[in-house]
């Protein structure tokens, strides 16, 4: 199994998986926007078992390709078709590779199923790099804020038009690099990875330690010791200090 940082390099140069049949090499590219919503309709049609998938992919996969032998072809043809638009609409080069990989034996063509259909790390990254944890600590940071401004109203943000691609556009990316050439994956990524700063009042901070099960104590404040004090007090307790 490769280390995160072998799998966030692979992400970052977006290092394609190179095979051969017969004389012939191929590249599995990284999924785009535009393969994800090609594929879609191949996937469904698999009726994929993704808990023996986890469990045992090449079982799952040897199946798969038993009973459905050209969809998997198809879906390998796009997942080899370069990140551009001109080869994602190349239907003669993608028939042509479909062809050759329905000459390909059963483990093999499984093999490569296995490849594709556990391509997408997405999730996996986001959890082991925190980005993950990262995005619930701004969610509440979110709350707190949203909570105190009642005069703030958000609308939009009801497809990826608005969720992915618009923040994208506003970085700079153009909608070929967003569509059919960057991998989703890396754009994820650095959306989710993204620096944002919120700045909160003194309350506010308050609000935020109460929401997460307390408040912050200054161990130097009379005040706040007094508080803890007086609380400790009711239960028949004291603080020696």
């Amino acid at each position: 199994m490769k280390s995160e940082g072998y799998e966030l390099a692979d992400v970052l140069t977006e290092k394609p998986h190179e095979f051969t049949v017969g004389r012939k090499h191929y590249h599995l590219y990284p999924i785009t926007l535009a393969k994800m919503f090609l594929l879609r309709g191949y996937i469904e049609g698999l009726s994929v078992n993704y808990t023996i998938l986890s469990q045992n992919p090449l079982l799952e996969a040897l199946r798969i390709v038993g009973q459905h032998r050209e969809i998997c072809c198809s879906i390998i043809a796009i997942h080899t078709t370069p990140n551009t638009y001109q080869d994602i609409y190349d239907r003669r080069a993608i028939a042509a590779r479909r062809s050759a990989f329905m000459k390909i034996g059963d483990n093999d063509l499984a093999t490569l199923m296995v490849l594709v259909l556990t391509a997408d790390k997405t999730e996996h990254l986001m959890q082991v790099t925190g980005i993950a944890a990262e995005q619930e600590r701004l969610k509440k940071v979110m709350s707190v804020k949203k909570a105190k401004d009642n005069n703030s109203l958000n609308f939009g943000g009801l497809t990826i038009f608005g969720t992915f691609i618009a923040p994208l556009k506003e970085i700079g990316y153009s909608d070929n690099e967003i569509i059919f050439e960057k991998g989703y994956t890396f754009l994820r990524l650095m959306l989710a990875d993204k620096i944002t700063t919120v700045m909160l009042t003194d309350k506010e901070r308050e609000n935020l330690f109460i929401r997460d099960g307390g408040t912050m104590i200054d161990g130097n404040d009379p005040a706040s010791m007094k508080k803890v004090e007086d609380f400790t007090a009711e239960y028949g307790l004291k603080i020696k200090k």
